[in-house]
Protein backbone atom coordinates (compact mmCIF):
# COMPACT_ATOMS: atom_id res chain seq x y z
CA UNK A 1 0.00 0.00 0.00
CA UNK A 2 1.29 3.50 -0.72
CA UNK A 3 0.11 6.25 1.41
CA UNK A 4 0.32 10.18 0.35
CA UNK A 5 4.05 11.65 0.78
CA UNK A 6 3.98 13.02 4.60
CA UNK A 7 7.28 14.34 4.21
CA UNK A 8 6.29 18.28 5.83
CA UNK A 9 4.72 16.18 8.76
CA UNK A 10 6.41 14.97 12.21
CA UNK A 11 7.06 11.29 12.51
CA UNK A 12 4.24 9.47 14.91
CA UNK A 13 5.27 8.35 18.20
CA UNK A 14 4.50 4.74 18.73
CA UNK A 15 4.33 3.37 22.53
CA UNK A 16 4.95 -0.68 22.59
CA UNK A 17 6.63 -1.14 25.55
CA UNK A 18 4.12 -3.19 25.95
CA UNK A 19 5.50 -6.11 24.68
CA UNK A 20 7.18 -8.50 27.30
CA UNK A 21 9.85 -11.39 27.18
CA UNK A 22 6.58 -13.32 28.11
CA UNK A 23 3.22 -12.61 25.52
CA UNK A 24 0.17 -11.65 26.44
CA UNK A 25 -2.89 -10.93 24.26
CA UNK A 26 -1.59 -7.21 24.47
CA UNK A 27 1.65 -7.76 23.55
CA UNK A 28 0.91 -10.59 20.67
CA UNK A 29 -1.21 -7.50 18.58
CA UNK A 30 1.43 -4.79 19.42
CA UNK A 31 4.28 -6.95 17.61
CA UNK A 32 2.57 -8.00 15.54
CA UNK A 33 1.13 -4.95 14.19
CA UNK A 34 4.57 -3.68 14.73
CA UNK A 35 5.98 -6.36 11.98
CA UNK A 36 3.26 -6.10 9.37
CA UNK A 37 3.00 -2.03 9.16
CA UNK A 38 6.86 -2.17 8.80
CA UNK A 39 6.35 -4.28 5.85
CA UNK A 40 4.50 -1.83 3.66
CA UNK A 41 5.03 1.14 1.06
CA UNK A 42 4.47 4.07 3.68
CA UNK A 43 6.11 7.39 3.91
CA UNK A 44 5.04 8.39 7.12
CA UNK A 45 8.09 7.99 9.82
CA UNK A 46 7.78 6.17 12.97
CA UNK A 47 9.47 6.80 16.30
CA UNK A 48 9.14 3.21 18.29
CA UNK A 49 9.48 2.77 21.81
CA UNK A 50 10.01 -0.64 23.08
CA UNK A 51 11.46 -2.13 26.26
CA UNK A 52 14.74 -4.22 26.72
CA UNK A 53 12.62 -7.49 27.50
CA UNK A 54 11.15 -6.98 23.99
CA UNK A 55 14.35 -7.72 21.75
CA UNK A 56 14.36 -11.74 21.80
CA UNK A 57 11.16 -10.80 19.58
CA UNK A 58 13.11 -9.05 17.22
CA UNK A 59 16.56 -10.82 16.56
CA UNK A 60 15.82 -11.91 13.10
CA UNK A 61 13.68 -8.77 11.93
CA UNK A 62 14.64 -5.72 10.29
CA UNK A 63 12.89 -2.16 10.38
CA UNK A 64 12.91 0.06 7.40
CA UNK A 65 14.75 3.03 7.44
CA UNK A 66 11.14 5.06 8.56
CA UNK A 67 11.16 3.40 11.64
CA UNK A 68 13.20 4.99 14.63
CA UNK A 69 13.75 2.00 17.11
CA UNK A 70 13.91 3.00 20.51
CA UNK A 71 14.99 0.58 23.40
CA UNK A 72 14.42 1.78 27.40
CA UNK A 73 14.69 -0.01 30.47
CA UNK A 74 13.23 -3.75 30.88
CA UNK A 75 11.52 -2.45 34.11
CA UNK A 76 8.93 -1.04 31.61
CA UNK A 77 7.92 -4.78 30.70
CA UNK A 78 4.65 -6.19 31.32
CA UNK A 79 6.88 -8.98 32.89
CA UNK A 80 7.07 -7.41 35.70
CA UNK A 81 3.43 -7.47 36.98
CA UNK A 82 1.81 -4.53 38.61
CA UNK A 83 5.35 -2.31 38.99
CA UNK A 84 6.09 -2.90 35.32
CA UNK A 85 2.56 -1.30 34.30
CA UNK A 86 2.79 1.51 36.74
CA UNK A 87 6.65 2.38 35.52
CA UNK A 88 5.01 2.77 31.43
CA UNK A 89 2.38 4.70 32.41
CA UNK A 90 4.46 6.97 33.89
CA UNK A 91 6.50 6.52 31.17
CA UNK A 92 3.91 7.06 28.68
CA UNK A 93 3.21 10.84 30.29
CA UNK A 94 6.69 11.78 29.98
CA UNK A 95 6.52 10.98 26.22
CA UNK A 96 3.88 13.05 26.16
CA UNK A 97 5.58 16.26 26.95
CA UNK A 98 8.99 15.04 25.79
CA UNK A 99 6.64 14.73 22.02
CA UNK A 100 4.16 17.33 22.83
CA UNK A 101 3.52 18.09 19.28
CA UNK A 102 3.68 15.21 17.61
CA UNK A 103 1.06 12.07 17.25
CA UNK A 104 1.27 9.66 20.08
CA UNK A 105 0.25 6.09 19.35
CA UNK A 106 -0.95 3.87 22.54
CA UNK A 107 -1.12 0.87 21.80
CA UNK A 108 -2.45 -0.58 24.99
CA UNK A 109 -5.22 1.28 27.08
CA UNK A 110 -2.55 0.65 30.33
CA UNK A 111 -0.40 3.14 28.96
CA UNK A 112 -2.45 6.37 27.62
CA UNK A 113 -1.64 10.20 27.28
CA UNK A 114 -4.03 12.18 29.93
CA UNK A 115 -5.52 15.58 29.08
CA UNK A 116 -3.76 15.17 25.44
CA UNK A 117 -6.22 15.15 22.13
CA UNK A 118 -3.08 14.58 19.74
CA UNK A 119 -3.23 10.65 20.33
CA UNK A 120 -4.72 7.27 19.41
CA UNK A 121 -5.52 4.94 21.65
CA UNK A 122 -6.27 0.86 21.03
CA UNK A 123 -9.10 -0.35 23.89
CA UNK A 124 -8.45 -3.97 24.13
CA UNK A 125 -11.24 -4.31 26.77
CA UNK A 126 -12.69 -2.94 29.94
CA UNK A 127 -12.26 -5.72 32.18
CA UNK A 128 -11.60 -4.36 35.12
CA UNK A 129 -15.04 -2.38 35.54
CA UNK A 130 -17.05 -5.36 34.21
CA UNK A 131 -15.28 -7.55 36.91
CA UNK A 132 -14.04 -5.66 39.75
CA UNK A 133 -13.60 -8.28 42.27
CA UNK A 134 -10.75 -9.63 40.21
CA UNK A 135 -9.17 -6.60 39.08
CA UNK A 136 -8.79 -4.47 42.71
CA UNK A 137 -5.59 -2.47 41.41
CA UNK A 138 -6.84 -2.03 37.61
CA UNK A 139 -10.64 -0.79 38.95
CA UNK A 140 -9.94 2.96 39.88
CA UNK A 141 -7.88 3.75 37.39
CA UNK A 142 -10.49 1.99 34.73
CA UNK A 143 -13.02 4.10 36.37
CA UNK A 144 -11.59 7.30 37.28
CA UNK A 145 -8.60 7.48 34.91
CA UNK A 146 -8.45 6.21 31.82
CA UNK A 147 -12.51 7.95 30.85
CA UNK A 148 -10.43 11.42 30.75
CA UNK A 149 -7.56 9.94 28.41
CA UNK A 150 -10.80 8.56 26.05
CA UNK A 151 -12.18 11.80 25.93
CA UNK A 152 -9.88 13.91 24.70
CA UNK A 153 -8.18 11.11 22.56
CA UNK A 154 -8.64 12.11 18.73
CA UNK A 155 -9.13 8.83 18.21
CA UNK A 156 -9.94 4.90 19.85
CA UNK A 157 -9.16 1.86 17.89
CA UNK A 158 -11.39 -1.41 19.25
CA UNK A 159 -11.03 -5.17 18.15
CA UNK A 160 -14.53 -5.84 18.26
CA UNK A 161 -18.02 -4.14 18.11
CA UNK A 162 -18.56 -5.59 21.24
CA UNK A 163 -15.93 -3.69 22.64
CA UNK A 164 -16.89 -0.41 20.98
CA UNK A 165 -20.70 -0.42 22.25
CA UNK A 166 -19.54 -1.01 25.94
CA UNK A 167 -16.83 2.37 25.25
CA UNK A 168 -20.08 4.12 24.38
CA UNK A 169 -22.60 2.72 27.30
CA UNK A 170 -19.89 3.06 29.64
CA UNK A 171 -17.99 6.12 28.90
CA UNK A 172 -20.05 7.62 26.63
CA UNK A 173 -17.87 8.03 23.57
CA UNK A 174 -19.72 9.82 20.14
CA UNK A 175 -19.55 6.06 17.76
CA UNK A 176 -17.53 7.62 15.27
CA UNK A 177 -14.48 8.34 17.44
CA UNK A 178 -14.35 4.70 17.80
CA UNK A 179 -12.64 2.74 15.06
CA UNK A 180 -13.04 -1.17 15.28
CA UNK A 181 -10.43 -2.97 13.82
CA UNK A 182 -10.09 -6.89 14.02
CA UNK A 183 -7.17 -8.25 15.21
CA UNK A 184 -4.88 -10.58 13.17
CA UNK A 185 -4.29 -14.61 13.50
CA UNK A 186 -1.33 -16.91 11.81
CA UNK A 187 -2.45 -17.88 8.56
CA UNK A 188 -1.50 -21.54 8.70
CA UNK A 189 -2.56 -24.81 7.17
CA UNK A 190 0.99 -26.65 7.54
CA UNK A 191 1.53 -29.95 8.45
CA UNK A 192 2.38 -31.46 11.63
CA UNK A 193 5.52 -31.21 13.21
CA UNK A 194 7.12 -34.35 13.94
CA UNK A 195 7.73 -34.41 17.60
CA UNK A 196 4.08 -34.95 19.03
CA UNK A 197 3.32 -33.14 22.63
CA UNK A 198 2.26 -36.35 24.34
CA UNK A 199 1.14 -39.46 23.73
CA UNK A 200 -1.92 -39.74 25.00
CA UNK A 201 -5.08 -37.73 23.50
CA UNK A 202 -5.68 -34.28 25.08
CA UNK A 203 -7.71 -31.22 25.31
CA UNK A 204 -5.48 -27.96 24.96
CA UNK A 205 -6.63 -24.50 26.72
CA UNK A 206 -4.15 -21.86 26.31
CA UNK A 207 -4.44 -18.60 28.04
CA UNK A 208 -3.77 -16.71 31.64
CA UNK A 209 -4.76 -18.99 34.71
CA UNK A 210 -7.22 -16.69 36.25
CA UNK A 211 -10.67 -16.05 37.77
CA UNK A 212 -11.55 -14.08 34.34
CA UNK A 213 -10.44 -17.05 32.44
CA UNK A 214 -12.88 -19.67 34.26
CA UNK A 215 -10.30 -22.11 34.86
CA UNK A 216 -11.56 -23.47 37.75
CA UNK A 217 -14.89 -24.39 35.59
CA UNK A 218 -12.95 -25.94 33.59
CA UNK A 219 -11.40 -28.22 35.30
CA UNK A 220 -14.30 -29.16 37.42
CA UNK A 221 -15.81 -30.04 33.99
CA UNK A 222 -13.25 -31.97 33.28
CA UNK A 223 -13.02 -34.04 36.43
CA UNK A 224 -16.53 -34.89 35.42
CA UNK A 225 -15.47 -36.50 32.28
CA UNK A 226 -12.76 -38.25 33.06
CA UNK A 227 -13.72 -41.67 33.42
CA UNK A 228 -15.00 -41.41 29.87
CA UNK A 229 -12.73 -40.17 27.85
CA UNK A 230 -8.89 -41.05 27.19
CA UNK A 231 -7.97 -37.44 26.93
CA UNK A 232 -5.78 -35.88 29.41
CA UNK A 233 -6.50 -31.68 29.86
CA UNK A 234 -3.27 -29.91 29.39
CA UNK A 235 -3.38 -26.07 30.17
CA UNK A 236 -1.11 -23.73 28.67
CA UNK A 237 -0.24 -20.61 30.61
CA UNK A 238 1.21 -18.85 34.07
CA UNK A 239 -0.83 -18.40 37.13
CA UNK A 240 -0.99 -21.87 39.54
CA UNK A 241 -0.75 -19.84 42.54
CA UNK A 242 -4.49 -19.33 41.12
CA UNK A 243 -5.15 -22.95 41.37
CA UNK A 244 -3.91 -23.29 44.53
CA UNK A 245 -6.00 -20.43 46.12
CA UNK A 246 -8.99 -22.27 44.42
CA UNK A 247 -7.74 -25.85 46.55
CA UNK A 248 -7.85 -23.83 49.71
CA UNK A 249 -11.17 -22.26 49.12
CA UNK A 250 -12.71 -25.97 48.83
CA UNK A 251 -13.57 -25.17 44.79
CA UNK A 252 -11.27 -27.80 43.63
CA UNK A 253 -10.13 -30.89 45.38
CA UNK A 254 -6.80 -31.04 47.14
CA UNK A 255 -5.67 -33.40 45.05
CA UNK A 256 -5.94 -31.58 41.61
CA UNK A 257 -2.28 -30.42 41.04
CA UNK A 258 -1.23 -33.93 41.41
CA UNK A 259 -3.70 -35.05 39.11
CA UNK A 260 -1.66 -37.37 36.12
CA UNK A 261 -4.56 -36.34 33.57
CA UNK A 262 -4.58 -32.51 34.43
CA UNK A 263 -1.44 -30.95 33.17
CA UNK A 264 -0.06 -27.64 33.66
CA UNK A 265 2.63 -26.84 31.19
CA UNK A 266 3.09 -23.12 32.26
CA UNK A 267 4.38 -20.62 29.69
CA UNK A 268 5.11 -22.16 26.52
CA UNK A 269 7.40 -20.59 23.73
CA UNK A 270 5.76 -19.46 20.61
CA UNK A 271 7.75 -22.04 18.38
CA UNK A 272 6.28 -25.01 20.59
CA UNK A 273 2.84 -23.71 20.37
CA UNK A 274 1.98 -25.00 17.28
CA UNK A 275 2.44 -28.70 17.75
CA UNK A 276 0.25 -28.46 20.72
CA UNK A 277 -2.85 -26.54 18.87
CA UNK A 278 -1.96 -29.28 16.04
CA UNK A 279 -2.18 -32.41 18.10
CA UNK A 280 -5.00 -31.39 19.91
CA UNK A 281 -8.32 -33.15 19.64
CA UNK A 282 -10.50 -30.60 20.92
CA UNK A 283 -9.60 -26.63 22.11
CA UNK A 284 -11.29 -25.73 25.04
CA UNK A 285 -11.70 -21.49 26.07
CA UNK A 286 -14.25 -21.03 28.22
CA UNK A 287 -13.51 -17.11 29.22
CA UNK A 288 -16.18 -15.21 31.03
CA UNK A 289 -15.25 -12.30 28.95
CA UNK A 290 -12.42 -11.20 25.72
CA UNK A 291 -12.56 -7.93 23.93
CA UNK A 292 -11.59 -10.27 21.15
CA UNK A 293 -10.38 -13.56 21.98
CA UNK A 294 -6.59 -14.46 19.98
CA UNK A 295 -6.36 -18.34 21.50
CA UNK A 296 -9.46 -19.76 19.55
CA UNK A 297 -8.47 -18.27 16.30
CA UNK A 298 -4.80 -19.48 16.84
CA UNK A 299 -6.36 -22.65 16.70
CA UNK A 300 -8.49 -22.85 14.32
CA UNK A 301 -5.29 -21.45 12.22
CA UNK A 302 -3.63 -24.88 13.41
CA UNK A 303 -6.54 -27.14 12.45
CA UNK A 304 -7.81 -27.48 16.34
CA UNK A 305 -11.97 -28.07 16.64
CA UNK A 306 -12.73 -24.92 18.92
CA UNK A 307 -15.50 -24.85 21.59
CA UNK A 308 -16.11 -21.47 23.46
CA UNK A 309 -17.64 -19.61 25.58
CA UNK A 310 -21.17 -17.70 24.34
CA UNK A 311 -19.85 -14.53 26.29
CA UNK A 312 -18.95 -10.88 25.10
CA UNK A 313 -16.88 -11.06 21.89
CA UNK A 314 -16.50 -14.16 21.23
CA UNK A 315 -19.38 -15.44 19.25
CA UNK A 316 -18.74 -12.19 17.29
CA UNK A 317 -15.25 -13.00 16.22
CA UNK A 318 -15.70 -17.14 15.86
CA UNK A 319 -19.17 -17.06 14.22
CA UNK A 320 -20.44 -20.51 13.02
CA UNK A 321 -16.42 -21.67 13.03
CA UNK A 322 -16.81 -22.90 17.02
CA UNK A 323 -18.99 -24.50 19.01
CA UNK A 324 -20.84 -22.63 21.98
CA UNK A 325 -21.08 -23.49 25.98
CA UNK A 326 -22.73 -21.08 28.78
CA UNK A 327 -19.55 -20.17 30.65
CA UNK A 328 -20.98 -20.53 34.39
CA UNK A 329 -22.42 -23.70 33.34
CA UNK A 330 -20.11 -26.95 34.61
CA UNK A 331 -22.60 -29.39 33.15
CA UNK A 332 -23.17 -27.34 30.33
CA UNK A 333 -19.25 -27.23 29.83
CA UNK A 334 -18.73 -30.90 30.27
CA UNK A 335 -21.58 -32.04 27.99
CA UNK A 336 -20.06 -29.54 24.95
CA UNK A 337 -16.74 -31.27 25.26
CA UNK A 338 -17.96 -34.99 25.59
CA UNK A 339 -19.91 -34.10 22.23
CA UNK A 340 -17.55 -32.83 20.56
CA UNK A 341 -15.05 -35.90 21.81
CA UNK A 342 -17.87 -37.97 20.77
CA UNK A 343 -18.10 -36.51 17.26
CA UNK A 344 -15.24 -36.77 14.94
CA UNK A 345 -17.51 -35.86 12.28
CA UNK A 346 -18.51 -32.58 13.98
CA UNK A 347 -14.81 -32.15 14.64
CA UNK A 348 -13.61 -32.20 10.96
CA UNK A 349 -16.42 -29.94 9.84
CA UNK A 350 -15.47 -27.38 12.55
CA UNK A 351 -12.10 -27.41 11.69
CA UNK A 352 -12.83 -26.41 7.78
CA UNK A 353 -14.90 -24.03 9.11
CA UNK A 354 -11.98 -22.51 10.85
CA UNK A 355 -9.61 -22.32 8.04
CA UNK A 356 -12.03 -20.13 6.74
CA UNK A 357 -12.66 -17.74 9.58
CA UNK A 358 -9.36 -17.41 10.23
CA UNK A 359 -8.95 -16.15 6.72
CA UNK A 360 -11.10 -13.04 7.64
CA UNK A 361 -8.40 -11.73 9.93
CA UNK A 362 -4.94 -10.79 8.90
CA UNK A 363 -1.90 -8.67 10.31
CA UNK A 364 -1.37 -7.25 6.81
CA UNK A 365 -5.32 -5.79 6.93
CA UNK A 366 -5.24 -5.17 10.36
CA UNK A 367 -1.96 -2.83 9.81
CA UNK A 368 -3.15 -1.57 6.44
CA UNK A 369 -6.29 -0.07 8.57
CA UNK A 370 -4.57 1.06 11.31
CA UNK A 371 -2.25 2.54 8.44
CA UNK A 372 -5.61 4.45 7.53
CA UNK A 373 -5.92 5.99 10.29
CA UNK A 374 -2.56 7.26 11.43
CA UNK A 375 -2.66 9.17 7.96
CA UNK A 376 -6.08 10.82 8.87
CA UNK A 377 -4.80 12.06 11.99
CA UNK A 378 -1.47 13.05 10.33
CA UNK A 379 -3.17 15.67 7.78
CA UNK A 380 -5.44 16.38 10.57
CA UNK A 381 -4.87 20.33 11.75
CA UNK A 382 -3.29 19.59 14.82
CA UNK A 383 -0.33 17.38 13.52
CA UNK A 384 2.75 19.43 12.85
CA UNK A 385 6.15 19.03 12.40
CA UNK A 386 8.20 20.31 15.06
CA UNK A 387 11.99 19.89 15.19
CA UNK A 388 12.53 16.64 17.02
CA UNK A 389 15.31 15.68 18.92
CA UNK A 390 17.30 12.83 17.88
CA UNK A 391 19.42 12.02 20.92
CA UNK A 392 18.55 9.52 23.42
CA UNK A 393 16.69 11.73 26.31
CA UNK A 394 18.16 11.29 29.85
CA UNK A 395 15.27 9.83 31.49
CA UNK A 396 15.22 6.86 28.83
CA UNK A 397 18.65 6.77 29.55
CA UNK A 398 19.07 6.42 33.31
CA UNK A 399 15.84 3.50 32.58
CA UNK A 400 18.41 1.40 31.59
Amino acid sequence: MKLNKLKNRGPIIVNATNIGERMSGIGVYSLNLLKAMATMNTDIQFIVYLNKNAKKHFTEFYFPSNFQIRWVSRWLSPDYGFYGHLNRLLFANYLSFKHKRMLVFNTSQLVVNFFRRNQIITIHDVIPLLFKQFHKKQYPYFKYLLKYALRYANKIITPSQHTKQLLQEIYHIPGEKIQVIHNGVPQSEEAYPETIPFTQPYILYVGRVCPMKNISRLIQAFLKLQNHIPHRLVIVGEGLNYIRKEVKAGRLPEDVLQNKRIVFKGHVENKDMRGLYQHADLFVFPSLYEGFGLPPMEAMAYGCPVLVSSAASLPEVCGSAASYIEPENINHLAEGMLKLLKNPTFRNKLVNKGYARVKQYSWHYSAKEHLKILEAQLHSPQATSPKEETKPSVLTNSLK
